[in-house]
This record gives structure tokens, C-alpha cells and sequence, in this order.
């Protein structure tokens, strides 16, 4: 750690004294380095890398909501299955200055059977692909947002070599870290891969056509959007190369969102899947704002929500809604962050926990109707491994995070941790239990 660094440690961890209990909660605020003020551009950097923020919301009951959420998704007796499609969901792939080809052989190894074995594979891709520029990653110390790019070869890391991760939302912050060029040859690499996309375009029309994907006569529409560009604006004249929403704001107007519903619909979806950028960075809770604008989200149409950004792991919601379009009550699935896939920061310890979630959809008859609904939900906690070697190399791997603890607990060490960190490994699974899982989770465990 440089002296300037540890300096503003030392600053952020004073002005966290001097603010006391009210920076042990979360607070409103909207998370826009475009309209953040000096109390919340410190509030933000406390977070950063002084503490992460466990607390809900003072006086909301968000904790109490959460902790007894029922997450079980039964077909009941009345529905009649007769075809079946997994989704599974991890969080941000982005590029780092400490992750690259050389030490991800092992990325993997330990979640992919959980997480690649599904019917689509998903995550959002939070870096341009521009191949006539050198990749740029986030330092392992960093209080400002870099202008990222990831590399052809590290992309093939994300995807397992065309294994893995097989569609991908591109609508997020950095998506004009390397301006209209960037999204344009990030699209165009993708395509050339044969990956679906969305959330980012190249014209008009690609924005309104929604990428509907078939499989086992289910149809699923899938959405994606981000709260913010990192201060900058659209480009002007071409506002649809990015799905920009102030999402963390209570008024915000989501005409966009209920449009592309409206499209998918016409295309025949039966399911619609919102893949969001949002959500408040190093808070364990989403804030009351965008709880509401989820259920928002919902109500406009969208069945399942994947929500990623604030680099740690957030809780899940089962939410009933109206459909409009179905005319009928629903179940939703909301998380509002996955946390972190590839990703590393170096002094948010939290996070180093993470989801990944997998949920079935089954289409048949129920009370004489047909339908589509979510009739199954796994989630797998997982850990974010990066290790400096004996050989003066670095290992970053994705780990099951209960096997590994039971591992170490029945006296098996392959990883080599030290103490420190099985301490922290132990730390994390309170945070797990008590904060970002149901009291009742043990029917959706992996």
C-alpha cells in the first residue's frame, strides 16, 4: 500500500469516527458521481476503503423484510408441467489489473458445473472489447473510475473457451469507457462470436429489437440498463447506443423500460428477464428507493430481475405483481446484486462474497390456461479467490463458498489459506446467514 493511499485510509476511517452512528447505516442518496455533492463523494469513499456498509436503512424494516422472505418457487398441484429452461446468472465481469489470462487457468474449476450447466448462461460484461487499444483494468488501489478495456483472450476466460457464459448485458457503467467506438466494437467482437447481447446498440433499430431466445418452446426476453456512465453523457444525437436510467432515483420515469416490455410482447415473449446496473456501491441492502423501483420494474412487466454494481452481494425477493399484460398475479424474482464474477477489490473485503443463481422456468396448464412461470430457484454462494504464490505468481479463481468451508473445517486446506483469511472466510458466512440470505434458505441451497 503506497503512503498516499494509507493516508486517505487513515482520513476516511477519521471522518467515520467524527460521523459515527450515521454512517453505520445506509442512507439515501443516489450514487452518481455526476450529481454527488462533497458529503456523499466522502461517504462513498469511506465505503470504498474503509468499511462496507452492513446496516440497512434506519428505521425502514429492510432488514425484517428480507430476513423473512419465502423464496421457494412450487408449481402447486394445479399446474402441469410440460417443458422446462434453466437461466443462471452470475454477476460482474470486468477487467483488472491484477486479473489476466496467466492466472485464471483455474477461474472456473470449482462453480462450473453449477454455473454453466443451464440452458443460458448469464452476466454482465463491464468492459469494452477494443482490440486496437492496449486493456486497461481497475488498480489494485483506486478512488477514481478508470476507462477500462479487456482483451480478446481474457474474454475467452469469461466464456470458459466458448463453454461458459454465453450471453451477456453490456449496459452498465463503464459502457463508454472507450466511447462510441468502444460499444461499437465490443457489439461487433460479440457478434462475431456469436454471443447474444443487450443493453448497449449500435442503431436505433437494434435498440428496439429485444433479443428474444427459444429454447424448449420458452420464449425469454431479456433487458438491460445502467443507473449511470460514470458522469458522462449519452452521445448526443445518439442516445441509444446506451439504455441510461437513473434507476437509484424514486421519480425517475421508466417509459424506456415499459417500450421494450411493449416490444418484447409483440414478439411473443413469455418470460422477461431485466438485467440492471443499479443499486447503491458496498451496502449489503438496497436503500428504500430502489426497492420501490424494482417493484416498479415489475409491475411494468418484467418477471425476473438480475441486479449487479455494488460489488457486494445483496439480498433476493420473491415480489407478487399484477401482471399487465397476462392480466393476472405473479410471481417475480428480484436480486438485487449478484455481487462480484471477475472482478477484485483489493480493500472492500465484503466483497469478496457473492451469488450466482439459477432458476428454472416450466411452461404448461394451469387452471386450464397456459402459462410460463418460475417453478425452481438454486443459489450458490460463492468466494472470490486471489492468492500471491510461493513462485512470486498470483492465482484468481471463483470458489464455492460453503464447499470451501467445509473443507477447511473437515481439515483440508488445497487453497493454502493463511489464518487471516479462513478468519475472514468465517466472517463472511455471518454476513451470508444473517444478511444476505432468508432465515429460511436451506430448500435453495447449492
Amino acid at each position: 500500500m503506497s503512503l498516499k493511499f494509507a493516508l486517505l485510509r487513515a482520513l476516511f476511517h477519521g471522518i467515520g469516527a467524527i460521523k459515527g452512528e450515521k454512517y453505520r447505516y445506509s442512507q439515501e442518496y443516489e450514487d452518481n458521481f455526476k450529481y454527488m455533492d462533497l458529503g456523499e463523494k466522502l461517504w462513498w469513499g469511506y465505503k470504498s476503503v474503509a468499511r462496507q456498509i452492513e446496516n440497512a436503512e434506519k428505521g425502514k424494516g429492510i432488514e425484517k423484510y428480507f430476513a423473512g422472505q419465502d423464496l421457494s418457487f412450487n408449481s402447486g398441484n394445479a399446474f402441469a408441467a410440460d417443458s422446462k429452461v434453466t437461466i443462471s446468472a452470475g454477476g460482474d465481469l470486468s477487467s483488472s489489473e491484477m486479473i489476466f489470462p496467466e492466472n485464471t487457468t483455474q477461474l472456473w474449476e470449482d462453480i462450473k458445473d453449477f454455473y454453466f450447466n443451464a440452458d443460458i448462461v448469464c452476466a454482465n460484461l463491464e468492459c469494452p472489447i477494443l482490440e486496437s487499444k492496449p486493456p486497461v483494468g481497475v488498480p489494485g488501489m483506486c478512488l477514481t473510475a478508470p476507462k477500462l478495456n479487456t482483451s480478446p483472450d481474457m474474454f475467452s476466460r469469461f466464456t470458459a473457451g466458448g463453454k461458459g457464459v454465453n450471453f451477456f448485458a453490456t449496459a452498465n457503467n463503464h459502457s463508454l469507457d472507450q466511447g462510441e467506438e468502444g460499444i461499437a466494437a465490443t457489439l461487433d467482437f460479440l457478434d462475431s462470436k456469436g454471443y447474444r447481447h443487450v443493453g448497449t446498440s449500435r442503431t436505433q433499430e437494434e435498440q428496439k429489437d429485444i433479443p428474444v431466445i427459444e429454447k424448449n418452446g420458452i420464449r425469454i426476453a431479456f433487458l438491460s440498463y445502467t443507473y449511470c456512465l460514470n458522469g458522462e453523457d449519452p452521445i448526443p444525437g445518439k442516445e441509444y447506443m446506451t439504455n441510461v436510467l437513473r434507476l437509484n432515483k424514486p421519480d425517475t420515469d421508466i417509459a424506456l423500460i415499459k417500450d421494450h416490455v411493449q416490444i418484447a410482447k409483440q414478439k411473443g415473449a413469455d418470460v422477461v428477464v431485466a438485467m440492471l446496473h443499479w443499486s447503491i456501491e458496498f451496502e449489503t441492502y438496497p436503500i428504500e428507493n430502489i426497492i420501490e423501483m424494482g417493484h416498479r420494474i415489475m409491475e411494468s412487466g418484467v418477471d425476473i430481475i438480475l441486479g449487479g454494481h455494488p460489488h457486494v452481494a445483496q439480498p433476493m425477493e420473491k415480489y407478487r405483481f399484477y401482471d399487465p399484460y397476462d392480466k393476472r398475479e405473479k410471481e417475480g424474482f428480484i436480486i438485487y446484486s449478484l455481487g462480484e464474477l471477475v472482478s477484485l477489490n483489493l480493500f472492500s473485503k465484503n466483497s469478496r462474497l457473492a451469488s450466482i443463481v439459477k432458476l428454472e422456468l416450466s411452461r404448461g396448464v394451469e387452471n386450464g390456461a397456459r402459462t410460463v412461470k418460475i417453478t425452481d430457484l438454486k443459489v450458490l454462494p460463492i468466494y472470490i479467490s486471489y492468492r500471491a504464490m510461493r513462485n512470486g505468481e498470483t492465482d484468481y479463481r471463483v470458489l464455492d463458498f460453503r464447499k470451501t468451508l467445509r473443507e477447511l473445517r473437515d481439515g483440508y486446506n488445497p487453497h493454502s489459506f493463511d489464518r487471516r483469511e479462513i478468519g475472514e472466510l468465517e466472517r463472511l458466512e455471518n454476513l451470508l446467514y444473517e444478511r444476505v440470505l432468508p432465515r429460511e434458505s436451506s430448500r435453495i441451497l447449492i
